[in-house]
């Protein structure tokens, strides 16, 4: 007598090999999603510590006092330099066609000597230098928070800023 075996299935070793198989692939990919927001919230600080040398350089060699502004709109933060002091949130200057830092999954805050502010809404951050290369502004740092927090602290009584 012969025996046909059926061959139509799956046996339970080819079903573990599959199930390891998609675990390691979800674990792999939560650890990658990880790395994209440091990578993000780096890539924020980095944008701003560049964005600081080259307002100190302009500063000093042109006519006028440029401003750096951070500010958020719906889908994010972002910076731009202008030559024009404002005083108010100007929806008409303040655009996404600037530098976009980072998604809304990242926050920014920046600290005076009395207090924490978050740039959020209406509110913005506005760096700008002295003649002298001096900070002209009373903030002392500004925070990028993410999954890793960076910090870029500026020194007013110098003119300095670093990345911590």
């Amino acid at each position: 007598m012969r025996h046909r075996l059926n061959q139509k299935g799956m046996t339970l070793i080819e079903i573990v090999i599959v199930l390891g198989i998609v675990g390691i692939l979800a674990g792999s990919s939560i650890v990658f999603i990880g790395h994209i927001r440091y990578a993000n919230t780096k890539k924020a600080a980095e944008k701003i510590d560049s964005a600081l040398d080259k307002l100190q350089v302009q500063t000093i060699s042109k006519t006028g006092i440029p401003y750096l502004y951070i500010y958020q709109l719906d889908d994010g933060y972002y910076m731009k330099v202008l030559q024009e002091d404002l005083t108010a949130f100007d929806s008409a200057k303040l655009t996404d066609d600037a530098a976009k830092l980072c998604n809304q999954d990242t926050v920014i805050s920046i600290t005076t000597p009395t207090e924490t502010i978050a740039v959020s809404g209406m509110d913005y951050a506005k760096v700008a230098y002295t003649k002298s290369a001096l900070f002209a502004t009373d903030i002392t740092s500004i925070q990028i928070q993410g999954n890793v927090d960076f910090r870029i602290k500026l020194v007013k009584e110098t003119g300095k800023h670093f990345v911590e």
